[in-house]
């Protein structure tokens, strides 16, 4: 994967460096996507990935194509209105990254994944069924711990049951949350972790050697936003890669971080792959000491 050129935007370990935290903030609707000048890598990225993968990263329910179609709509007359010299519409396709590339507005068969070529944001679906909201359709491609395949058709409690400390810190709050969220108030929220190399999409058996020692900092920028028509929960994540020498330029940024790795949980800290880092985080520890 080629670097990202997006600059060095959002630290939310600076803001909050708990791990497991809501952290949610209201979202202006203008605000929903962030597109820049690497929407065309991540369009190239999400080609090559379902290409390589199949259904390892894009799925759906048959029932959950009405909301992909109302996501898709919203999503097409979003990016027309609020970046006009980002994405035009001519006839049946939309020019997305200032015409760059050009990918179809509608799509009878697959409106999800299509509408995820247009940006830089995996998309995700979440749908009410019953007491519970099910992940129902999904076009992820630059996911971080967990994979589409073993987390499709399920419960958020058991998307996140994996995830040490989230049923008894975070739970019950995300399901209260999910079942108020309102039409007219979407949210926005940021985490963070580490990663070994700049690939977005790492599975096993894509270990680079030597990429263990190029430590880079993974910021996720997600939203959820609650369709009018169809009720489903839309959940966008957008992913900022730097290396993590990027951070050095900014005061307290590295120290900060180690803080929080080291004031993280065992458990978790396993979770989130600190533990596979410890020779390139023990080589940041010597290099912030001097």
């Amino acid at each position: 994967m080629t670097d990202l050129q997006s600059p060095l935007r959002y630290l939310p370990h600076m803001q909050s460096p708990e791990l497991l935290r809501m952290g949610l903030s209201p979202m202006p609707t203008e605000a929903w996507t962030e597109p820049d000048e690497d929407a065309l890598l991540f369009h190239r990225h999400k080609l090559q990935q379902r290409q390589r993968l199949g259904d390892r990263v894009w799925r759906a329910l048959p029932e959950s194509v009405p909301a992909q179609m109302e996501t898709a709509q919203l999503l097409a007359a979003h990016l027309q209105h609020d970046y006009p010299a980002l994405y035009t519409r001519q006839g049946p396709l939309l020019q997305c990254a200032g015409g760059a590339v050009e990918v179809p507005l509608e799509s009878s068969s697959e409106p999800l994944w299509n509408s995820s070529l247009w940006v830089a944001d995996d998309l995700t679906l979440m749908e009410q069924r019953g007491d519970e909201y099910i992940l129902t359709a999904a076009s992820l491609c630059s996911p971080s711990h967990w994979l589409l395949e073993e987390k499709f058709g399920r419960s958020m409690s058991a998307i996140h049951e994996l995830i040490p400390g989230f049923d008894a810190a975070l739970g019950p709050k995300v399901e209260r949350f999910f079942s108020h969220l309102r039409v007219a108030h979407p949210v926005v929220r940021h985490n963070w972790s580490l990663q070994a190399g700049n690939a977005l999409c790492a599975r096993a058996g894509d270990e680079i050697p030597g990429a263990a020692e190029a430590l880079y900092y993974r910021s996720e920028r997600q939203s959820l936003r609650r369709l009018p028509q169809t009720g489903a929960i839309v959940f966008t994540i957008r992913v900022y890669l730097h290396p993590l020498t990027a951070l050095e330029a900014v005061p307290g940024a590295i120290p900060q971080l180690l803080a929080a790795i080291d004031a993280c949980p065992p458990a978790l800290y396993e979770y989130k792959g600190f533990a596979r880092l410890e020779r390139a985080l023990a080589a940041l520890r010597g290099g912030s000491a001097g």
